[in-house]
């Protein structure tokens, strides 16, 4: 019926949903995943620097290296803003999401309740009528009989 190919039509696009969603899920967290990696590293390099720093050493180098730690703790910093900004843009964009999903599924089963009602009260009055039928078939049979 219509309303089946409407239902199949709304359980695609809600399936559709959530594998992009999904795929978008998995694409945030393959780049969580390689910043937290990127943050180890410079954080080692960081470590290394100030270790290096502290034993002394030629003050040119020192310097150098003092720089790199700035520029890498400056990047850090970037990274991790980027990476808040994309948790809460995916975040919102789910909730979004899910919200529309929720009020499609709400408006969905409204519908079909609504057409349930009308069904059954359509075959409350086939029924009324098939009794209203038998019951005019038995008095014709009587008086047949008589």
């Amino acid at each position: 019926s219509a309303n089946a190919k409407k239902w199949e039509v709304e359980l695609a696009t809600l399936k559709s949903n959530n594998l992009r969603l999904t795929a978008a899920l998995q694409e945030s967290t393959a780049n969580v995943d390689e910043w937290k990696r990127q943050l180890h590293q410079y954080r080692e390099e960081v470590a290394r620097a100030r270790h290096y720093a502290g034993k002394g050493g030629d003050a040119n180098e020192v310097e150098q290296l003092r720089q790199r730690v700035a520029q890498l703790e400056a990047e850090l910093a970037q990274k991790n803003e980027e990476l808040a900004q994309i948790t809460k843009s995916r975040k919102s964009e789910q909730d979004a999401e899910a919200k529309l999903a929720q009020s499609q599924l709400e408006l969905a089963l409204a519908a079909q309740d609504g057409q349930r009602q009308v069904i059954q009260a359509l075959n409350d009055q086939l029924a009324r009528q098939l009794d209203e039928l038998t019951t005019i078939h038995r008095e014709i049979n009587t008086a047949l009989q008589t």
